[in-house]
């Protein structure tokens, strides 16, 4: 059996770009088209400079997105990177007005170990992206004192880490001179995939894009003006251009993955469910999945590439061998791919007791005590363990290969009864038991066990010296032989795994030497105050069925010399 975990696709849509009123190219508040076939976008950025802004009134002077400062790589007097305070205020109020939005971080290269990397995900953590959204954005104004090849370095990291963060690539806003002095005008990171930039050129009628026209890409945002003036808006902003009349191609897009156990564990050998949910936002790609982290013994199984609004099922396999895949949690990391992007989440797999407990089957075997008119006593035993200890046992037997009943034990964990089982018929028992994980074993079922009464003068009875027959009501089958003359034997040959002597005590009666198969294995006394028909006097029991042979020699104990011989009881297996 094994882990079965449920990929849940969990969509969210795309926000539709507004139309644009085409017009002669402007810097006032307005969709702008250049040309008789191309429509731009009109837009902003702003930052807390801007102070508290008046966003419906921006969306009615036809502003279609803002880029909105979200942090900086300056290290603030409390120690810690700078979080721009009007972010999340103008990040809401923009969405509620209509506006597109984006969010852009300021730039503070420096030589520090790993300064990218922390800047990167600094800004990571405090962006809000989703629907609405467009890319997030590198603000890259100044270089640290790095040298090209350094803040080369710089840079990608930043953009790398951003994107294993967000999923997302980040777009790069620069100025042609800034990028071709400090950069080295390189294309690399617009032929890595970093397609999207965001060109600062004032006071042109076109900009001039660095890097060989950006691979080849061109502009797709342009910083147009430092200083424009727009509704809702007090002193100067920065005004943008977007190349295209809709953005939804540059909108936030991407997937994050996210996984539970709800049932918190799965045991060995068995199946429980887990949920490993695709967030998607704008994102329609199919996301190959993989798996990492199994803990040694299991296998998985899983459709690796479920497509966009659809599930996907995996399956993680534990063998039922303890020793191979240890009870303990397991960390597993959840990974999908998809359109350049790749994410992971964490899943603890908890591998919980599986194992039911090992029980040796029920053994049967004569015990002393009074043979009844149609039963005799028996012991029924089996063992039963587990490392997280047995809570519950059960049995049960079936007379004649009837339906099966439930045998009353002394206490919940009983391991052993005793039963009266009928003479002359076929009965088996059959145990099973439960640990404190809930862990239940199957039954299990041991031989076949066949009792069967034999009478003192039985064929299989023979016997030596002086032994007198005598009628009783109290003997079983109503007759009895006894002997008081010390030598004199009587010999009881049979096949099976148990037998028992049965014979009478009393005042009168005195001892036996017991032989097993020619060995003599002890003295039995008869001898008691008060009688005792039927009496169950020396049993001896074996694993197996085996041919045996029972001689009971008479004492002639002084006084009280009689032994009696009233049957012979033997249970054998099949």
């Amino acid at each position: 059996m094994g882990l079965i975990v449920l990929i849940a696709i969990v969509g969210a849509p795309a926000v539709a770009a507004r139309t644009s009123v085409p017009t002669a190219l402007t810097t006032g508040d307005v969709a702008v088209r250049t040309d008789a076939t191309t429509t731009r976008l009109e837009g902003i950025d702003v930052s807390h400079w801007q102070s508290t802004i008046n966003w419906p009134k921006v969306a009615a002077a036809g502003k279609r997105f803002a880029i909105i400062k979200a942090t900086d790589g300056l290290v603030t007097s409390t120690g810690a990177l700078y979080v721009d305070p009007l972010y999340a205020t103008n990040h809401a109020n923009a969405k509620a007005a209509g506006i597109w939005t984006g969010a852009y971080h300021f730039a503070r290269p420096d030589a520090t170990a790993n300064d990218a990397v922390l800047e990167a995900r600094h800004f990571a953590s405090r962006v809000n992206l989703g629907a609405g959204d467009i890319i997030p954005a590198l603000d890259l104004e100044v270089s640290g004192s790095l040298s090209i090849a350094a803040l080369q370095a710089w840079v990608t990291a930043w953009l790398n880490e951003v994107t294993a963060q967000t999923g997302v690539r980040p777009m790069i806003y620069t100025s042609p001179a800034f990028w071709k002095k400090y950069m080295g005008d390189s294309s690399a990171l617009a032929t890595a995939g970093y397609k999207t930039l965001w060109i600062a050129h004032w006071n042109v009628t076109s900009p001039t894009i660095p890097a060989s026209n950006w691979g080849g890409h061109g502009w797709t945002f342009w910083q147009y003006s430092n200083c424009g003036t727009v509704s809702g808006i007090s002193g100067c902003v920065d005004l943008d251009r977007f190349n295209g009349a809709d953005l939804t191609p540059v909108a936030y897009s991407s997937f994050k993955l996210t996984a539970s156990v709800p049932s918190g564990s799965v045991k060995q050998g068995r199946s429980s469910g887990a949920i490993v949910s695709i967030l998607r936002t704008n994102f329609s790609s199919d996301v190959a999945l993989d798996v990492t982290g199994l803990p040694s013994g299991t296998t998985v199984t899983y459709d690796a590439n479920p497509v966009s609004d659809s599930s996907a099922a995996l399956t993680v396999t534990t063998p039922a061998d303890p020793t191979a895949t240890p009870t303990g949690t397991y960390p597993l990391t959840i990974t999908g791919v998809a359109a350049g992007i790749t994410r992971t989440t964490k899943l603890n797999l908890v591998v919980a007791d599986g194992i039911p407990p090992t029980l040796v089957a029920p053994f049967t075997r004569l015990i002393s005590g009074t043979l009844g008119t149609s039963t005799v006593p028996v012991s029924v035993t089996w063992s039963a363990s587990d490392p997280s200890g047995v809570v519950a046992c059960a049995l049960q037997r079936s007379i004649n290969g009837g339906t099966w009943t439930g045998v009353a034990l002394p206490s919940a964990t009983a391991r052993a009864v005793t039963q009266s089982l009928p003479l002359g018929k076929g009965i088996q028992q059959r145990a099973r038991a439960t640990d404190s994980k809930a862990n239940t074993s199957a039954w299990s079922a041991g031989s076949i066990v066949h009792t069967a009464l034999t009478q003192q003068y039985g064929t299989t009875v023979t016997y030596t010296g002086t032994w007198r027959s005598v009628s009783t009501s109290s003997a079983s089958g109503g007759s009895l032989k006894y002997a008081t003359a010390a030598g004199a034997s009587a010999t009881y040959t049979f096949i099976g795994s148990s037998v028992a002597w049965v014979a009478a005590r009393g005042p009168s009666r005195g001892s036996a030497k017991i032989y097993v198969d020619g060995v003599y294995v002890r003295t039995v006394n008869l001898s008691s105050s008060t009688g005792h028909s039927r009496a169950i006097a020396f049993v001896g029991n074996w694993a197996t069925n085996g041919t045996h042979t029972l001689r009971i020699v008479v004492v002639g104990t002084a006084g009280h010399p009689r032994v009696d011989i009233d049957a012979f009881v033997r249970l054998s297996l099949s």
